[in-house]
């Protein structure tokens, strides 16, 4: 049974104070890059509970992805919330001597740290797609190879004769030997060569 107070009412306790605080602390006139900095946080929250739930969400995505994106994806939203976080406070304590390109400097660094993460999180997504696709044909490839070669063991049990013999023996052994990623391209001519005994 899932826990209200932990799935929806913690994560929007902990948003409201954050956006209260922001509101009541702040300046009398905040500047744009106060509010951009509210929403950061905000966002950098929701992705942190996120993260504390990343064990089940990944085990429902698990037909989907590999244990590697998985931990990419978890450390790597860890990661990309520390960093964040840890950058908004070091400006606030810099900004003094960073002069007056200071928020242009804090939001390249923010927008940075985020197409970073972005960029990484796509490409190892793309690489995670195209091993699942190459793992789902090689199980395939394997499932059929077996089911021919049972294929080729009914028959050769039920046609085979003194003569034929050595060759459907022959030809179960080539069937079994072939690499299953190879399967594919071979099956038409073990085929041939099992109607020519038939």
């Amino acid at each position: 049974m899932k826990n209200p107070l932990y799935t929806l009412l913690m994560p929007l306790l902990v948003v409201g104070v954050t956006i209260l605080g922001f509101v009541l602390l702040g300046p009398a006139e905040p500047p744009a890059v106060y509010w951009v900095t509210m929403a950061w946080v905000v966002a950098l929250e929701f992705l942190f509970f996120i993260w504390l739930k990343w064990d089940k969400l990944s085990i429902q995505w698990a037909e989907e992805q590999t244990v590697a994106f998985s931990f990419f994806s978890g450390t790597g939203a860890l990661f990309y919330v520390l960093v964040s976080v840890v950058w908004i406070v070091a400006f606030y304590f810099l900004r003094p001597k960073m002069g007056e390109n200071a928020d242009t400097i804090y939001l390249l660094v923010l927008s940075g740290l985020t197409v970073l993460w972005l960029v990484l999180a796509a490409i190892m997504g793309r690489h995670d797609a195209a091993y699942n696709a190459q793992q789902t044909a090689l199980e395939n490839n394997t499932y059929n190879q077996r089911d021919f070669v049972a294929e080729l063991k009914e028959q050769a049990a039920e046609h085979q004769t003194d003569e034929t013999k050595r060759a459907w023996a022959t030809l179960i052994r080539d069937a079994e030997s072939v690499p299953p990623a190879q399967f594919a391209n071979k099956i038409e001519s073990l085929r041939a060569r099992a109607q020519k005994l038939l």
